[in-house]
């Protein structure tokens, strides 16, 4: 099963993401701020990382640039999801090394559809969540 880290400050966007990929087959675990999302990546990184891009204590764009610098590790894929739609940050993030940025709101037709752009996700059953 893979696993999947979704981090943002609003545990309801972290439940309401859980559920989403949870039906995508997904093992999920939860950080609320950026220092937990580096500490978990640090014991077990994920498979996938959906990361709000601001996050208490260190920003989501810091969290990705540290994952990316670190050529040891497994690199995973990394989401961003946010409300924020300047072109500038959205193109820091890819740039950065980010596999795609999700504008909220959003469903998980839209999340399959990232997910199946880059080839991890191949079929779903689900019902719709709208966010």
């Amino acid at each position: 099963m893979s696993s999947c880290l979704i981090a943002d400050d609003s545990k309801i966007m972290r439940m309401l993401l859980a559920k989403i990929m949870e039906n995508f087959g997904y093992a999920v675990t939860e950080a609320e701020d950026g220092e937990d999302l580096m500490q978990q990546c640090e014991k077990n990184m994920p498979d996938l990382i959906i990361s709000d891009w601001n996050l208490p204590l260190v920003d989501g764009i810091d969290v990705l640039y540290k994952i990316r610098a670190d050529k040891k590790s497994k690199q995973p894929v990394f989401f961003f999801c946010s409300y924020l739609k300047n072109p500038e940050i959205i193109n820091q993030a890819m740039e950065g090394g980010a596999d795609d940025f999700i504008m909220r709101p959003f469903d998980e037709d839209i999340i399959a559809s990232k997910l199946k752009i880059i080839k991890v996700l191949r079929s779903v059953k689900h019902a719709t969540t709208r966010l």
